[in-house]
């Protein structure tokens, strides 16, 4: 996992391809805040992003996910966020996907626990369990 802020890309310790790619001009946040929810591809199925629009709820009725194939870069673009992360899981083999590359536990629980705001991100790699959209003070 790596987090960190758009505004700071070049002090951050990514590696050169996704400090590229978060450096698109059509990856901002500003030009993001101004398009619709929906999946957009960049290079097709190979590299995507998913805008939505979702309300945060309170940490219990959230689910843990995680993904055995592609990184998965969330970026807020507005408000704050509260993330559940770790622990990172050892036997994959036991998930059954609900989307591609999507998969579901709640069996698991975040270890610890991030609160994100306007242009922060986080890099989640494959394995590494995540809880998105917690609530920090209200929806």
């Amino acid at each position: 996992m790596i987090i960190g802020n758009t505004a700071f890309l070049s002090q951050s310790l990514l590696p050169a391809a996704l400090q590229s790619l978060l450096q698109r001009s059509e990856l901002s946040v500003q030009t993001l805040s101004g398009q619709a929810d929906g999946v957009y591809e960049l290079e097709g199925k190979k590299l995507f992003y998913i805008l939505s629009s979702d309300e945060t709820s309170p940490v219990a009725e959230r689910r843990s996910e995680f993904h055995q194939q592609y990184l998965d870069i969330q970026l807020v673009l507005k408000g704050e966020e509260g993330m559940g992360v770790g622990p990172s899981l050892s036997d994959l083999s036991r998930y059954e996907a609900t989307k591609p590359d999507l998969f579901f536990t709640d069996d698991v629980h975040p270890d610890n626990h991030l609160v994100l705001r306007e242009g922060d991100f986080v890099v989640f790699f494959p394995g590494e369990l995540h809880r998105p959209l917690c609530q920090v003070s209200e929806s």
